[in-house]
């Protein structure tokens, strides 16, 4: 058998075999001889007992082992009030920690014999995988059986993946080619389909530690796990290994088969997200696609070469370099192993040409009918397909990957051996058939992500058009029971605080507070230091100056409007800009108790003694101060510097007398427990009367 290392020496004399170009005079005179046959080293397969599936490939070249597990799961399988529960469950069960060892311990074991053990749960699967020095494999194997067997999804690391996932939300629209796929992905499957689905902060919030416990009592076991070993071993010794370690793991339930849960029918029409921060028009193409085990799978993959393959494909040579209308395009008939996949077309243009883009991809659709393939495009597509072909297996670690892939979706375990033969044998008839079968140019959904204003046409000449909101709905609120002995001990508790305070009267009478200072951040850029000067015109108005190593910025709120002037010019604050702006400074102390007094918000006691201030959307959890019943700490939704949604707590200090009441010179603040700024108030003046124009867009 020839091996996948000895095709260099052969693939070598192959090239020294060319002919030179002194012995040509143009460049298609060159002749090449055929590249050379090479056969893919056999696993071998065995099935324990307990229904466990172990395929395993000995590779002597380096003292190593690896193992991967695919585990018959996925969160294509969650219920759709918990969405996230998976990619959760497949990140705590590493880092969580087992029955016998911590996460840290896990790590610690793991860094001192320079081995891995990760795990994770993707869309159809599950996965696992350990790497290992041949000397310590038993030890790093008995880990890596531990942690799929016995994970216990510690709270603490519950909470870190939760924060993490709750970042990724936060930052879904940042990427316009992201927005781009995921809304494609909801026209094509359906909003409600398990592939089109996200976690919301309402799923991950009703993610606890018993939803993953149970979801692995579900889907963890021997028979539903295919274990793949390769590396310096010989194969029967790590047989008996393998049956040491996982023999005694008890059957249980089989994995239920995932229902075929996408629209069946196409959604033809113009799908839109208005993103006016990006200067150029993201668009997409779509519809459903095929299976890999579609009867013309192989003439559909030299119809994707030949379409958009390379720079001499049709999508290339025509929507780039003759139109020159993107850098970057694509497009192919999707496939995937069961279930079908997208066939999509994409590309990025300029927002003046969004227009000329959208009308070239579908005129390229039309015409692999109207000027189907032709014997040379066909030729040449097999050709590339084959030359790369080898590429596909250059390693035993890949091998090993597609042979698990075969086995966890059910294809003969020599699929990789047939694809080469299915491609040669691809007719040119059998690559227009499927031009014409599997491409419908009238089926197709269009989604574009870009500004709206600036455009070549209007979009509704490619259909109807239906705007797509991508706002992030916010974290769903903690539950608060509130009864009438809630409220009552709440506006007690309320009574008390504006007592230590110095009563109700004096904080009724404060209409302005200004206070001047130091700020010390935590920001995504490192600590940053400023001057700031905050001017509060209760009830809604309010103006802040940072002085910053950069330059100054001013952010101002004046009832229904705002804008935020910098550096780089003013802007005005709309959106969810402004609505953060406004929450923001709705939840300074002073204004808070005074929207209190005047009934805008009501306090509503908790079992721990807080009092929750809840106002429309918006609730802020007031902690007095054990013994002196002064404002302790304020607790709200909020975010960090880098927008990221999370617990924000404000914990005053430093007290001190000033026109009557109580006034606190110092503030800190944490995000999800970590520190976020610290403020050190050097002068603050109340009931001051502000400067005219305080809240005045400058002068441009």
């Amino acid at each position: 058998m020839r091996t996948v290392r000895s095709l260099v020496p052969i693939l070598l004399a192959s090239i020294a075999a060319l002919p030179s170009a002194a012995q040509v005079e143009r460049p298609e005179q060159l002749t090449y001889p055929p590249l050379p046959e090479f056969d893919v080293p056999s696993p071998t397969r065995v099935e324990l007992d307990n229904g466990m599936v172990v395929i395993l490939l000995e590779d002597h070249e380096l003292p190593l082992v690896d193992a991967v597990a695919r585990i018959r799961t996925g969160s294509r399988l969650e219920p759709a009030d918990r969405v996230g529960l998976a990619s959760l469950t497949g990140s705590v069960m590493r880092t969580g920690g087992t029955e016998s060892m911590s996460g840290d311990e896990i790590d610690d074991f793991l860094e001192n014999r320079a081995a891995s053990v990760e795990t994770g749960i993707g869309t159809d699967a599950g996965t696992a995988a350990m790497s290992s020095l041949v000397q310590d494999l038993p030890e790093v194997l008995d880990v890596f059986a531990d942690v799929l067997r016995h994970p216990v999804f510690a709270q603490d690391r519950i909470e870190v993946a939760k924060a993490q996932a709750r970042t990724a939300i936060a930052r879904q629209n940042d990427n316009p080619q992201g927005i781009l796929f995921r809304e494609l992905g909801q026209v094509i499957y359906g909003q409600d389909s398990p592939y089109a689905r996200d976690a919301t902060y309402a799923t991950l919030a009703a993610i606890g530690r018993e939803d993953m416990l149970a979801w692995h009592e579900r889907f963890y076991h021997p028979e539903n796990v295919i274990l793949g070993l390769v590396g310096d071993f010989d194969t029967d010794a790590m047989v008996a290994l393998v049956r040491e370690v996982f023999g005694d793991w008890q059957r249980g339930t089989e994995a239920p088969e995932a229902a075929a849960t996408w629209r069946e029918q196409p959604a033809p029409g113009v799908y839109f997200v208005d993103k006016s921060d990006v200067t150029q028009s993201n668009i997409a193409l779509g519809h459903l696609g095929i299976r890999r085990d579609a009867p013309d799978y192989y003439a559909v993959q030299v119809l994707n070469e030949l379409f958009s393959g390379g720079f001499a494909s049709r999508l290339v040579s025509v929507v780039r370099t003759r139109k020159g209308l993107a850098y970057a395009v694509s497009g192919s008939v999707g496939s995937d192993w069961d279930h079908p996949g997208i066939t999509q077309l994409w590309m990025s243009t300029k927002v003046e040409t969004t227009g000329a883009g959208i009308e070239a991809l579908r005129e390229e659709a039309r015409r692999l009918t109207t000027e189907p393939p032709t014997e040379e495009e066909v030729a040449k597509a097999k050709q590339r397909i084959l030359s790369s072909f080898v590429f596909n297996s250059d390693s035993t670690r890949e091998i090993l990957g597609q042979q698990l892939t075969y086995e966890y979706y059910g294809y003969p375990l020599d699929w990789l051996d047939r694809y080469a033969a299915g491609i040669r044998g691809v007719s040119v008839e059998e690559v227009r058939r499927a031009a014409a079968e599997r491409i419908h140019p009238d089926d197709l959904s269009i989604v574009v992500v870009g500004p709206e204003e600036g455009m070549d046409r209007p979009l509704s000449d490619f259909g109807p058009v239906t705007a797509v909101d991508v706002s992030i709905p916010p974290p769903p609120a903690a539950p608060l029971e509130v009864t009438e002995a809630s409220l009552a001990a709440g506006s007690e508790r309320m009574t008390a605080v504006l007592d230590a305070m110095g009563g109700a009267e004096a904080v009724a009478a404060v209409d302005t507070v200004v206070q001047r200072g130091v700020l010390s951040a935590q920001t995504p850029q490192g600590p940053m230091q400023a001057t700031v000067e905050s001017l509060v015109a209760y009830p809604d108005r309010f103006r802040q100056t940072m002085v910053l190593p950069f330059g100054t910025l001013i952010t101002v709120v004046d009832g229904e409007s705002g804008f935020r002037s910098g550096p780089g010019g003013t802007e005005e604050l709309s959106g969810e800009a402004l609505e953060d702006s406004r929450k923001a400074r709705g939840r300074n102390l002073f204004v808070l108790l005074r929207r209190y007094l005047d009934g805008d918000v009501r306090a509503v006691a908790t079992g721990e003694g807080d009092v929750v201030l809840q106002g429309g959307n918006d609730g802020v959890r007031l902690s007095p101060e054990a013994g002196t019943g002064l404002p302790g700490t304020l607790t709200y939704q909020g975010n960090d510097f880098a927008g990221t949604p999370g617990e924000v707590r404000i914990s005053f200090s430093d007290w001190r007398e000033d026109a009557g009441l109580l006034l606190p010179f110092a503030a800190s603040a944490t995000f999800e427990g970590e520190p976020l700024w610290d403020l050190a108030v050097d002068e603050m003046e109340v009931g001051a009367e502000l400067p005219a124009g305080a809240f005045d867009r400058p002068a441009e």
